[in-house]
């Protein structure tokens, strides 16, 4: 079992461990992606506006795309890469909002160059037209998607994209998670705009709080174990220190606890009246209601987007369009009928929600059921026909699973998630084993569970009988361990194991299921900042050193990808800084040289032209003693580039036979090792 660190690697499903890109159907895209604030920087260069983010963090820096682009797009095509998913900066190409206020042709020439870049080495752009960088002009005029002028101005900014991009953009993307939008926006109030205001709940009194885990802690779970019967679904944003325990009541009385009546007189306390702490004090409905009310003006602004690329542009640009959701799966946890109601219940609260209105033209019955009316306003005739179909193609975010209970008193006393009503844990009470694996130095929601992106694309498919293609559009796993060195870093096993186990139910569920998938793209093509997380958790399959001018390291993952994808790569393997250090400049500066030299005589140079030995560098650790010495290397260049070119179709199969031997024994032995995760 491979180990970083001195931990061991997360377990890999066996019958995936030889899976590979042939194994899918003929023109599935493989790709990966980023957005444009977590990853461009470039916040006060080339006229772009300003967005703004209340707890004081920003991404003005990010990881510098917007200067390394083109250094980034080489390495995606030495990788393999099809596609590439990136977004468009509102505030870039618009900083005062609206077209009326003028056009920032720097923005608009800056994605120009990134289209035309990509394309020119053989990668197709899917672009993302709001990933949640909102300029702050529309933020402070009407409140941003709180207000109804939202529509206008979204569907304005698109046509500008459509005019200015769609001769080369082929696939586009209005929205990006609209759910992460709306609940970490306006309920938990920790991603943009973070508008506390409109906060849609009420925390219990502490009192109350600091008796239900103690009581918890005695009687329910010993283990003291904080994600039993937590009412809100944990993602991007999720404090550990929330109030987790919500649900004692449910569970106690599933357990025939005795304090099933104390615990219901706790659930209904009335002590917020006597208890000065503004979180306890009650919020107002208006509030309540702005995180349906963001939602649906999300939704609008989607279909007028749609409506207007279909009657201008569409004809003539050949192109589609589409939207991204996200989803966890939801497993009932117990096998009775009110949880499985409830783990139905739970995806059509984050799923349903979106992907119902732009297939049907309206809302989730479990919705309309739950939610006031007041606050839940539905749409009209017009706006019913206008998000009917609006897709050409679904684009699906997944990273986790939940176990769902039903919950009648949930401690939310109003707002989304006390509509929902569904109490959310990673573990069943009294077992210690969690749904799926908790990989080590992990983020605390994202436990990994490969088998529930087959669950989930098997019910989409099940539940909506006219959804169109389906893209994977964001699927990866983060480590937070920031004692590892950059070197160790890159031995990113969990990873590896991650994607490979997620691309196999996906196939799986093609397979079994005749589920049309299209593409896979793993989030992210390198570590970003993320949001209130700042730039701790590392998503990426190319490691950033922030401490050494931003630059980029290929992680093992990068390099599975490679394998995965059968081009071969020229990406060496990362150094430990001692490396790097020994290296001469001169042999620094005779590598570019030679590197830009080859670039010019050769732009369209094939995956399979390049330095087959390059692999084999990953593979053994003797490598090393060639990259320390400059003139040893330069001289295997010259004669690896000499035989690249008498042998331009060389394949993956003529490796030398030893090294795919030692491959195929190190596979099997991890097969022994590791039993088949469950």
């Amino acid at each position: 079992m491979s180990q970083c660190n001195g931990k061991p690697a997360t377990e890999v499903e066996n019958e995936f461990s030889k899976i590979s890109r042939k194994d899918f159907p003929e023109g599935f895209v493989f790709g990966t992606g980023t957005s444009a604030y977590q990853h461009e920087g470039g916040a006060m260069k080339g006229g772009r506006g300003i967005r703004k983010i209340s707890d004081g963090s920003n991404g003005n820096t990010a990881v510098d795309m917007y200067t390394k682009y083109k250094e980034d797009i080489k390495m995606m095509k030495s990788i393999g890469f099809d596609a590439y998913r990136f977004s468009i900066s509102w505030p870039r190409i618009l900083p005062g909002g609206k077209r009326c206020l003028g056009v920032n042709q720097e923005g608009i020439d800056f994605y120009n160059d990134i289209i035309n870049t990509l394309l020119a080495n053989g990668i197709e752009p899917y672009v993302t037209l709001f990933h949640w960088d909102l300029p702050y002009v529309l933020e402070k005029d009407y409140g941003g998607f709180l207000g109804e002028e939202i529509v206008k101005d979204f569907r304005e900014f698109a046509e500008l994209c459509f005019w200015e991009f769609g001769d080369r953009v082929k696939n586009w993307i209005t929205l990006n998670e609209p759910w992460t939008y709306c609940i970490q926006g306006y309920v938990q109030c920790v991603f943009p705009p973070g508008n506390k205001d409109s906060a849609s709940t009420a925390s219990p009194s502490p009192s109350v709080e600091a008796l239900k885990s103690t009581m918890t802690s005695l009687f329910i779970n010993p283990d003291g174990d904080k994600n039993i019967g937590k009412n809100s679904i944990t993602y991007r944003g999720s404090k550990m220190e929330n109030p987790l325990v919500d649900t004692l009541s449910l569970i106690a009385a599933n357990m025939k606890n005795p304090l099933v009546s104390l615990i219901a007189a706790i659930n209904t306390d009335d002590t917020t009246e006597s208890n000065n702490n503004d979180e306890s004090k009650p919020v107002p409905e208006s509030a309540v209601k702005d995180v349906y009310t963001v939602a649906r003006n999300l939704l609008l602004a989607h279909a007028e987007a749609v409506q207007s690329y279909r009657n201008k542009f569409k004809e003539h640009q050949k192109g589609q369009i589409g939207i991204t959701l996200v989803s966890h799966w939801f497993k009932a946890l117990n096998d009775t009928e009110v949880d499985k109601a409830a783990a139905k219940r739970a995806l059509d609260f984050m799923l349903g929600w979106f992907l119902e209105p732009v297939l049907t033209g309206q809302y989730p019955q479990n919705m309309i059921k739950c939610v006031p009316k007041e606050n839940l306003e539905q749409f009209t005739e017009k706006e019913s026909e206008l998000l009917k179909g609006s897709l050409d193609f679904l684009g699906l975010n997944y990273y986790t699973a939940r176990y769902a209970a039903n919950d009648p008193n949930p401690s939310y006393k109003k707002g989304y998630y006390f509509d929902g009503k569904v109490a959310f844990s990673e573990k069943k009470v009294g077992e210690e084993k969690p749904i799926g694996i908790v990989p080590p130095d992990g983020i605390f929601w994202l436990n990994i569970v490969p088998w529930g992106i087959y669950k989930l694309l098997k019910r989409i498919k099940e539940t909506y009988k006219n959804v169109p293609a389906i893209y994977i559009t964001e699927n990866g796993v983060a480590e937070t361990d920031h004692k590892r060195t950059a070197y160790e870093a890159c031995a990113d096993e969990t990873r590896v194991n991650y994607h490979r186990d997620h691309l196999g139910y996906v196939l799986k569920a093609i397979n079994e299921k005749k589920v049309d998938v299209k593409g896979y793209f793993a989030w992210s093509w390198c570590d970003n900042f993320e949001w209130d997380q700042g730039y701790g958790p590392r998503f990426g399959l190319i490691y950033i050193d922030y401490m050494n001018n931003l630059k980029r390291y290929p992680k093992h993952s990068a390099m599975w990808f490679a394998e995965f994808l059968a081009r071969k790569t020229i990406m060496p393997a990362a150094k430990s800084p001692d490396e790097k250090n020994e290296k001469k400049p001169e042999a620094k500066e005779s590598e570019e040289k030679h590197e830009a030299k080859e670039s010019e005589e050769k732009p369209e140079a094939k995956e399979s032209e390049k330095k087959p030995e390059a692999k084999e560098s990953e593979e053994k650790p003797e490598a090393k003693e060639s990259e320390e010495k400059p003139e040893a290397k330069e001289s295997e260049e010259k004669h690896e580039a000499k035989e690249s070119e008498e042998k331009p179709e060389a394949k993956e199969s003529e490796k030398k036979p030893e090294a795919k031997e030692s491959e195929e024994k190190h596979e099997a032995k991890e097969s022994e090792e590791k039993p088949e995760a469950k």
